[in-house]
């Protein structure tokens, strides 16, 4: 966004800051000349013309409060675009003309603090677009040009900073100083406005690429959920029809029938646990997808039917799984993201739970918050391990021995689901004892994310 003919910054806030960064610093700068020129009259005995100086400080001083008057007071920080660009580039002429004036009065070029300038020039550079940049300095180097040509010439008067030094000496040296100071300035422009131009320039390249990948990861995004749910409806039929001949539909089958059936079976049950993973991560992960609705939702019929849909694992493995929520426990949220929860923390107590082992689940409220502990006493995660286990596709080493197959995206889809409905999670772990994990979720619903209330 462009605020001003000349001005090269991005944001109108930032311009606003800078605006008061300058106010705030110019009664910095009147305050330490004031304070600098009694020092001066007091205890040195420099031939400067003191009343045009603390004249100088003065209207410095009442420049910057009309200054903070029209921008505080008058108009409330509230300026157009355009008149905030205006009023910059006035404040930085007028710090460039009284800088000018003070440093003039106080021996010119004899005066180290003319190399201020350079830090202004650094400064212009900076806020200003590269013609506008190179204006000043054009500008500012044609004053000095000036002055150094009427005071070699005689036409104006140098006031000696050092009066002890020699007036001769001084002019003979005034064109190399002034080649000097006008080279340096006018370097410092150039280098501004080229690292600028540079910066853009990577810039531009970066949007570009970014664009890119996005454009990249909406296409990967597509297809893995295109692909998955044409995988999905076949597995899920083959399934099926594993059942159907496990039950007798089609006829009795020998018992080592149906024990290939049954590993036949827990092979595509994994598949089909792998394909709603990676169809879960697609969606979770897409950059336009829907914003989900946000409902009352009584924590314990969740509970429920999450148990109702682990159950057959928890029988296989004659696992207990003991519950404690209070019966009428709410809180507003989305029920499939809430689901995507509870599925994912009990399937993985249970699975990786040595069996007849017991998981816990507990509910309940505090300051505002709905606190969910799923707890286990199964393999554990090693402490090494624990700060990587919401990385994608990342999986333990305990947990690749225990099982092959695996996706590695079931905690990162559960901490995904977690800050939409802007909560928080922890977890605690000790190896060989169990792993006990806490989502912590508004009760009143998400503040922000990716639901609606």
């Amino acid at each position: 966004m462009d605020l001003g003919r000349g001005l090269d910054v991005a944001d109108y806030s930032t311009v606003n800051r800078v605006v008061r960064w300058f106010i705030n610093l110019r009664w910095i700068a009147a305050g330490g000349v004031l304070a600098a020129l009694g020092v001066a009259v007091a205890f040195t005995r420099l031939e400067l013309p003191f009343p045009v100086l603390f004249l100088l400080s003065g209207i410095l001083a009442c420049v910057n409060a009309s200054y903070w008057l029209f921008f505080h007071v008058l108009r409330r920080e509230q300026l157009a675009q355009g008149e905030l660009a205006a009023f910059l580039s006035v404040q930085v002429a007028g710090d460039y003309l009284l800088l000018f004036f003070l440093i003039y009065f106080t021996g010119f070029l004899e005066n180290p603090l003319v190399f201020f300038f350079v830090f202004h020039t650094l400064l212009t550079a900076y806020l200003f677009r590269t013609g506008t940049a190179l204006v000043f300095a054009g500008g500012l180097v044609a004053v000095f040009a000036a002055t150094v040509g009427a005071e070699y010439a005689g036409l104006i008067p140098h006031h000696a900073l050092f009066p002890s030094a020699d007036p001769a000496a001084y002019v003979l040296q005034l064109p190399l100083r002034g080649a000097g100071l006008a080279g340096t300035i006018a370097i410092s422009a150039y280098l501004m406005t080229s690292i600028k131009r540079r910066i853009a320039e990577k810039g531009r390249r970066i949007e570009i690429e970014l664009d890119r990948y996005k454009t990249l990861d909406r296409v990967k995004s597509n297809f893995l959920l295109q692909v998955t749910h044409e995988l999905r409806g076949p597995l899920a039929a083959i399934n099926g029809y594993h059942e159907m001949i496990a039950r007798g539909i089609t006829g009795e089958s020998t018992p080592r029938t149906l024990e290939t059936i049954g590993k036949a079976s827990r092979r595509t049950d994994n598949l089909l646990t792998m394909i709603d993973e990676m169809i879960d991560f697609a969606y979770m992960t897409a950059e336009l997808r829907p914003k989900l609705e946000a409902a009352p939702l009584a924590v314990a019929e969740l509970i429920g039917e999450t148990l109702d849909a682990c159950s057959a694992l928890a029988d296989t493995k004659r696992m207990r799984v003991q519950t404690h929520c209070p019966p009428g426990l709410e809180l507003r949220a989305n029920r499939d993201l809430m689901r995507i929860i509870l599925a994912n923390l009990l399937t993985n107590s249970l699975k990786y739970s040595p069996e007849g082992s017991t998981v816990t689940i507990t509910a309940g409220a505090d300051g505002g918050e709905v606190c969910l502990m799923v707890k286990d006493e199964g393999i554990g995660i090693p402490p090494e391990e624990l700060d990587r286990i919401f990385e994608e596709f990342y999986r333990t080493r305990r947990a690749r021995e225990l099982e092959r197959d695996g996706t590695g995206l079931g905690l990162s889809i559960l901490k995904k689901a977690v800050e939409d409905l802007g909560g928080r999670i922890a977890v605690t772990s000790e190896v060989d004892k169990g792993s006990s994990f806490f989502i912590y979720l508004p009760q009143d619903g998400p503040r922000t994310g990716g639901t609606t209330p």
